[in-house]
């Protein structure tokens, strides 16, 4: 999609609710950084001849018009209208966060997550919903099941308007919500969305053991590899705000650079300390951490952090160990696909700890696309 200016105007008199409204509609297209040409209509005369029936109200591109309601329906008309605005743009360069949902507790709890980290990022939650076509036998021939694709949609659609309800009288710190219905293969769909520039998609996982084997918790698993953008894990039971700190594991910081300096914008962005961990493979390996502190010190400098080298010749333990032990840190494994002697973090390690994770996690991989 190009973006391309949009044509905005703005229509009332020098009430509250009318500056109200210009100061909402300008300041969150200007963080978007969307190119936009706002005029002020302010005489009777001048609205009256647009046929504007109530103001204050806003029109895009001389042909979208959408109309700010009075009294209760304020907020939640102004938000509405804002979000379309952006909507024709796609969000412009806000950080798009990808929550898929089955409507389970796991998602849920994934959205919970996701909707505290798009306060820290200025970002949208997009409420995702892959939809599977069913299938019936009749007379011998195939027919999809189209009743059943309409009662997914209406689901998501009412879960994303109950969502919504949270924010109500709060509208300049909560997040928008959007909800994003698609059909077809749940891994491929969310593969192709996660591609898009500035996305992070965060999923819910449902524990180890057999429930694991259940189709959420597998396609978590698969977007492992498949996911172009960051991913973030989420355990159950697991609260945004119980994170104390991020917890970086990197199998070469010299190669990694990129993504540290993603955690390094994540530790400032959510106000947490940073810890470096590296697993030495060999005891007594030298390691130079010259490079990685003056990373940390230039473009991080308000933030606390730590650097720990371990020797040990058991990764799979120490990476173990760590996602079982620390539910008050994020923790970030960020895998570089070389080959099978070089990958120190390499698909099983990963697996096994978005398996059996008491932390959230944050999946790198050399696929991520960064902004």
């Amino acid at each position: 999609m190009v973006a391309s200016m949009l044509d905005i105007k703005i229509y009332g008199t020098e009430t509250p609710s009318y500056q109200l409204a210009k100061s909402k509609l300008t300041d969150i297209l200007n963080d978007a950084g969307i190119e936009y040409h706002l005029e002020e209509v302010t005489k009777i005369t001048d609205i009256i001849h647009d046929n504007i029936k109530s103001v204050p109200a806003v029109k895009v591109n001389e042909e979208i018009l959408f109309e700010i309601k009075p009294n209760g329906h304020y907020n939640s008309s102004l938000r509405e209208a804002i979000q379309s605005i952006l909507k024709i743009n796609n969000y412009g360069n806000m950080v798009k966060i990808i929550v898929p949902t089955d409507f389970s507790e796991a998602s849920l709890n994934a959205y919970n997550f996701a909707n505290n980290l798009a306060k820290e990022l200025a970002g949208i939650v997009l409420l995702t919903h892959v939809y599977y076509p069913t299938s019936t036998d009749v007379n011998q021939f195939v027919v999809i099941n189209e009743e059943a694709e309409k009662i997914h949609r209406d689901k998501l659609n009412k879960l994303v308007q109950s969502v919504n309800q949270d924010w109500l009288g709060n509208f300049v710190t909560e997040p928008m919500i959007e909800g994003v219905f698609r059909v077809g293969f749940p891994k491929l769909e969310l593969s192709e969305m996660s591609q898009e520039k500035d996305t992070i998609l965060v999923m819910g996982t449902t524990g180890e053991g057999d429930s694991f084997k259940k189709i959420f918790g597998s396609l978590s698993l698969d977007m492992i590899d498949n996911a172009y953008c960051p991913l973030f894990l989420i355990p159950p039971g697991t609260g945004y705000a119980n994170i104390k700190e991020i917890t970086y594991l990197s199998e070469d910081l010299k190669n990694d650079t990129l993504h540290l300096l993603y955690v390094g914008r994540l530790c400032a962005k959510m106000s947490l300390d940073f810890k470096l961990v590296h697993y030495c493979k060999k005891v007594g390996e030298e390691y130079d951490i010259s490079n990685t502190i003056k990373i940390m010190e230039s473009y991080f400098p308000e933030v606390k952090y730590h650097i720990e080298i371990i020797d040990t010749g058991d990764i799979f333990a120490g990476v173990k160990d760590l996602v079982t032990t620390t539910p008050d840190n994020l923790i970030v494994l960020s895998t570089k696909h070389r080959n099978i002697f070089q990958n120190l973090f390499h698909k099983s390690v990963t697996e096994y700890a978005a398996i059996h994770t008491v932390s959230p996690l944050l999946i790198l991989t050399d696929k991520t696309v960064e902004s």
